[in-house]
């Protein structure tokens, strides 16, 4: 199992070389983007938790988890992890998902991690956005997750990328990162399809709602 895997081979904290790295890729998106934090100590140090984020471009991942002082684990299909590329999406925190075997393995798979007290990345979207759309229900499955696992939820909005000529103008890529979202009505979530997308949908607006009005801005 991907959870056993990973809770033998791999450290859930910040091993030291996860932690140079981590810092390297910090170091260098804030020399190319001015990239800047909100809330980092508002994340668990430890225990399951469940990271989700407003998802705009191919490279969130990486920046969540630069963002994120937690060694996060991200779905992936399993296609991508071909020798000799499979140790370096393993070290940058991604695992593989069977989708011939339908999103069951995958929901197995994230409760086993959590259960092994990993931090999961998710974006409740499903798929790239390019800003928050009332009228796109965001996927269940963040909702079913959390209360079958009990995990909190950690919401994170990754602000627009500036580009060059933005960034003589000073521009910086923002973060930011609000406070855990604690399970609630268990029970509905689990049982109930309406009530796992209309906590998905408070969740996303809670996503959105950190970088409300704050584009291109300093934190207040």
């Amino acid at each position: 199992m991907e959870a056993g895997r990973l809770e033998k081979g791999i450290s859930r904290g910040l091993s030291p070389r996860y932690r140079l790295f981590r810092r390297a890729m910090v170091l260098l998106g804030w020399i190319l983007f001015g990239f800047t934090v909100h809330g980092a100590e508002k994340v668990p140090k430890e225990g399951p938790l469940i990271v989700a984020s407003n998802h705009r471009r191919y490279a969130d991942p990486v920046l969540v988890s630069m963002a994120v002082p937690r060694r996060i684990q991200w779905m992936a299909k399993k296609e991508l992890f071909t020798s000799p590329f499979d140790r370096l999406f393993f070290f940058i925190g991604a695992f593989p998902v069977d989708r011939q075997k339908g999103a069951r393995a995958a929901l197995k798979t994230s409760l086993a991690l959590l259960a092994a007290n990993w931090a999961l990345g998710i974006f409740p979207e499903g798929t790239r956005r390019k800003g928050y759309d009332p009228e796109e229900a965001p996927k269940s499955g963040i909702a079913m997750i959390s209360a079958r696992s009990n995990a909190p939820i950690l919401p994170v909005f990754v602000d627009k990328v500036p580009n060059p000529l933005q960034r003589l103008k000073n521009t910086k890529l923002h973060v930011y990162i609000g406070d855990p979202i604690y399970p609630h009505n268990t029970n509905n979530a689990k049982s109930d399809k309406r009530e796992r997308r209309e906590v998905a949908g408070t969740i996303l607006r809670e996503i959105y709602a950190l970088g409300e009005g704050r584009s291109g801005k300093e934190k207040p």
